[in-house]
């Protein structure tokens, strides 16, 4: 499948959507954008800023990963993750909720990460980055904020860019790309890009979904044999879930496809 079959096909998929979009997709200096700086609600996706953010602290020396974080229950909230069916667990590591937030898209995690590294690292990060449609606007599941109209957002092309970053950016040292890639790869969540790529593939996935009702995001790096093609689709007003995940799956299975073409011709 030649680039070209690739993005003519993703177009006429996500362009025939019932609802809003924003798609970058990039690889060996070509791409592929329908609507890339459109400001979209981002759901769990900018939890990865929130990862390299983590592992920014730690390279610097702000904290370590293996610093000890105490949870109360108080602190427990709801939406997706386990912590808060976890009686016992009142203690955890910087590595550990990091992870935590990321494979099982935890919540409870994930507003331990905000409090612990602070909203307005985690902004600023997104700011020096270039990530000028990205805003982290308050913590998860916190209904009263987004009654007053805060919420997190992002687009298309900025989530790229953090992918870009944990790959093969100067943000954080070596160590720390390698870990946020490898927390990226034991994604738990595969519905989306995943959903049609068997689990034994030889293709490799390092990503970050998230969702609300009306809106499915994924974001994520896809490689086979060295190439990479780094993805972000961002769907919103959907009549319903399943839609934007089949979608998404399509887009991941196209992806897959063109890796395998272009495998045979190295």
């Amino acid at each position: 499948m030649a680039f070209n079959t690739l993005k003519q096909k993703i177009e006429e998929r996500l362009l025939k959507i019932d609802g809003i979009g924003s798609l970058f997709i990039e690889t060996e200096g070509q791409s592929i954008t329908i609507n890339p700086d459109r400001k979209m609600k981002a759901a769990s996706v900018i939890k990865l800023p929130i990862l390299l953010e983590g592992y920014r602290q730690i390279d610097s020396g702000i904290i370590s990963g293996t610093d000890r974080i105490s949870l109360s229950k108080k602190e427990l909230v709801g939406g997706s993750g386990i912590l808060a069916h976890l009686e016992s667990v009142r203690e955890l590591s910087v590595h550990d909720i990091l992870m935590l937030m990321t494979i099982v898209s935890d919540n409870t995690a994930s507003n331990l990460a905000i409090k612990h590294l602070g909203m307005e690292n985690i902004n600023g990060l997104t700011a020096m980055l270039g990530c000028t449609n990205t805003v982290l606007g308050r913590q998860f599941m916190d209904l009263e904020a987004a009654e007053k109209g805060l919420d997190n957002f992002t687009s298309a092309r900025d989530m790229v860019l953090c992918l870009k970053e944990a790959d093969t950016g100067k943000t954080l040292a070596k160590k720390s790309r390698q870990q946020v890639i490898h927390t990226l790869k034991q994604q738990q969540l595969t519905a989306n890009l995943h959903g049609r790529i068997d689990e034994d593939s030889e293709v490799s996935i390092a990503s970050k979904s998230g969702s609300l009702s009306g809106v499915v995001n994924d974001v994520g790096m896809i490689e086979l044999s060295g190439q990479k093609v780094y993805v972000a689709v961002l769907l919103g007003d959907l009549p319903d879930n399943h839609t934007g995940q089949e979608i998404i799956a399509d887009i991941g299975w196209y992806i897959h496809e063109y890796l395998h073409e272009m495998e045979k011709t190295r």
